[in-house]
C-alpha cells in the first residue's frame, strides 16, 4: 500500500535531513570520482539552496503521513530555455519502493508546469540504472552524453 504522502517547500531546518541523502546521490559516481568529496560538496550547495536561493529555484519535501521527509528534490528554473532542471533528487533508503519517486516526479512536473516550462531537464549518472529506469517510465528520454575528461 502507498502511504499518502504530502509536498511542501523547504526550510533552513531541512539541512540535516537533506544532507543525511547526500552519500545516496554520489554512491553511483564512476570509480575514478572521490565520493568522499562530491558528497561534501552537497554541505555548500543545499546550504545556498536554503539560506540564498537562486531565483525561481526551489526545494521541495516528500513528507509521509506521520510528517517526517522521506525525500526532497531541489530544482532551478531557466526562463530563457522555458526549462526546468532537476539538479537532485533523491528519497530515503527506507522510503525506497513506496512510491515517494513517482510522487517527487509529479509534484516536480506540477511545479514546472506552473512556471511554463516547455520540458523538464536533469543528469543522471551512467552507471546510476535504477534511477535511469525510473526516469524513462516517467517520460524522460536520454538526449546529451556528457563525457568526462579529469585534468588532475
Amino acid at each position: 500500500m502507498t502511504p499518502t504522502l504530502t509536498l511542501r517547500e523547504a526550510t533552513p531546518d531541512d539541512l540535516p535531513f537533506m544532507l543525511s541523502l547526500a552519500p545516496r546521490l554520489t554512491a553511483t559516481a564512476p570509480a575514478w570520482r572521490n565520493q568522499a568529496e562530491l558528497t561534501a560538496s552537497y554541505h555548500g550547495l543545499f546550504t545556498q539552496a536554503l539560506h540564498e536561493p537562486e531565483e525561481g529555484s526551489a526545494v521541495l519535501i516528500a513528507q509521509n503521513p506521520q510528517g517526517q521527509p522521506v525525500g526532497f528534490t531541489l530544482l532551478y528554473w531557466h526562463p530563457e530555455e522555458r526549462g526546468a532542471f532537476i539538479k537532485d533528487l533523491a528519497v530515503s533508503e527506507d522510503a525506497e519502493g513506496l512510491g515517494v519517486g513517482r510522487f517527487l516526479l509529479h509534484s516536480i512536473e506540477q511545479w514546472a508546469r506552473a512556471k511554463g516550462a516547455v520540458e523538464i531537464m536533469l543528469k543522471a549518472s551512467w552507471y546510476n540504472t535504477r534511477a535511469r529506469r525510473i526516469y524513462e517510465r516517467a517520460g524522460f528520454q536520454e538526449d546529451h552524453v556528457a563525457l568526462v575528461r579529469r585534468l588532475d
